[in-house]
């Protein structure tokens, strides 16, 4: 079997120097090394480029794509892609709109901590992938074992939540696709999408996205000047102040402006009365989905020029959840 391997840095590519972590180029070669199939697995490695992903940039995304169109077309069994965590869901969501359809397996691993340290989860992430790989499930997904966890999980990007303060440990909506007890893989039953997909989005390098978050106190006085949406994230409950008159003020600005606003992880259901008044205000709720996938879905239509709401509620790759 023949995996490629795409290294785009990131904490599993990084060392510790002089107290700071700095990517270090032959660091990334330990998983290939160190994980136990050089008899077994022919890696092909490829670097289109090296960044903190905290540092990422629709130039990056725009690169990873069409590095990962390159390499399909190659005699690869699957595609291992490294990442950092700190922005790994927005990468996964972006290739998985792009390929969601692919014939091969591609996965993304990470890692918490360096390679070198022994709380790295890195090499257990990358474990996984291989694995999954193995099982020649197609589509994309990312490998990532929580921290104090035995299990590794196997997600589809567009249900991954964004991180909990402080913490790397990756949740999703729902469960996770797959799982694996060592080298045991389980599928959980889900399906990986069928859908077309988007193929390559050429990101601008400006989302034009303006995401507010829900708090106390908030005079809603942002400036909505080179804005095409606006993305208001709600409290768990997916409810926001509909009472505030700051809000109702901020609405109007936008609708006079042809801004959509949107809100999203509004569950189907009963809920609370206060939500009733997302229509008066002009606050279009998307299907149950997370955050981070209708950013991203937002930022491709922005970018290939679409209707941006008719956009938004197109499913694209499984990130509307069914309860």
């Amino acid at each position: 079997m023949k995996i490629a391997v795409i290294f785009t840095g990131g904490t599993i590519g990084t060392v510790v120097k002089d107290g700071w972590m700095v990517s270090e180029g032959n660091t990334r070669y330990r998983l290939l090394e160190n994980s136990g199939y050089s008899n077994e697995i022919e890696f092909v490695t490829y670097t289109p480029y090296t960044v903190l992903s905290e540092n990422l940039t629709a130039k990056q995304l725009n690169m990873l794509q069409k590095e990962v169109e390159r390499v399909l077309e190659t005699d690869c069994d699957g595609i291992i892609i490294t990442h950092g965590t700190d922005t790994l869901q927005y990468s996964a969501v972006a290739v998985e709109y792009a390929f969601c359809n692919s014939k091969k397996p591609i996965v993304f691993v990470s890692a918490a901590y360096p390679l070198d340290d022994e709380r790295t989860n890195g090499y257990s992430n990358f474990i996984g992938a291989v694995e999954f790989i193995k099982r020649k499930i197609n589509g994309v997904f990312v490998s990532y074992r929580n921290c104090g966890q035995d299990i590794t999980n196997i997600h589809i990007p567009t249900r991954l939540l964004q991180h909990s303060e402080c913490s790397g440990d990756l949740y999703c909506i729902g469960q996770p696709f797959a799982f694996l007890d060592g080298r045991s893989v389980t599928v959980n039953g889900g399906e990986a999408s069928e859908t077309k997909g988007l193929g390559i989005v050429e990101y601008t390098s400006d989302s034009h996205i303006l995401t507010v978050d829900s708090r106390p106190g908030d005079a809603f006085a942002y400036s909505l000047d080179g804005v095409s949406a606006v993305i208001i994230k709600p409290y768990h409950s997916a409810t926001l102040n509909t009472e505030s008159s700051e809000l109702a003020s901020f609405c109007r600005r936008a609708v006079e402006k042809s801004i959509p606003v949107f809100t999203v992880n509004v569950r189907p259901g009963v809920t609370y009365e206060s939500v009733k008044a997302f229509e008066t205000l002009g606050i279009i709720p998307l299907p149950y989905s997370t955050y981070i996938s209708a950013y991203m879905k937002i930022w491709a239509a922005i970018s290939l020029c679409e209707n941006v709401t008719a956009f938004a509620k197109k499913e694209i790759a499984s990130e509307f959840v069914v309860n």
